[in-house]
């Protein structure tokens, strides 16, 4: 990865990233987490009340990291001010899914999680930091 151009492209894969939010008590919370890519923001559906959500309400100062466990070893830590919204549309609940349990697996997930109570995490980054490298480096 050299340029924004294959930032933007490797932001668009269906790989895990790491939420990390701090809690009341000034800790760090990171969790794994599934997202999607729009237009230059990420967006991130967590369960409504959970210690993410909690935390964000208290300091809205995130950062995700977006990493490729394989060489050539890739990840991006991208930061910035999260903006709490309404819940996923369900069109939007089955792109997510889909991305990364695939179609008829992403359509289950979907269904059987449908009615849950969750809010949308929205991240338009402020910074971010790429790094490109090798084992044993």
């Amino acid at each position: 990865m050299s340029d924004e151009t294959d930032l933007q492209e490797f932001l668009k894969e269906a790989n895990i990233a790491v939420l990390a939010t701090v809690d009341g008590k000034g800790r760090p919370h990171a969790a794994p987490v599934w997202y999607l890519y729009d237009g230059g923001d990420l967006l991130v559906s967590t369960g409504e009340g959970s210690q993410k959500h909690r935390n964000i309400e208290r300091n809205p100062e995130i950062a995700l990291v977006i990493d490729s466990r394989e060489l050539p070893y890739f990840s991006a830590t991208v930061s910035g001010k999260a903006q709490i919204e309404a819940a996923l549309t369900d069109d939007r609940r089955l792109e997510l899914a889909t991305r990364y349990l695939g179609e008829e697996m992403g359509k289950a997930y979907t269904e059987s999680t449908a009615g849950g109570d969750s809010i949308t995490i929205r991240l338009r980054p402020d910074r971010t930091v790429t790094f490109n490298g090798r084992a044993g480096r």
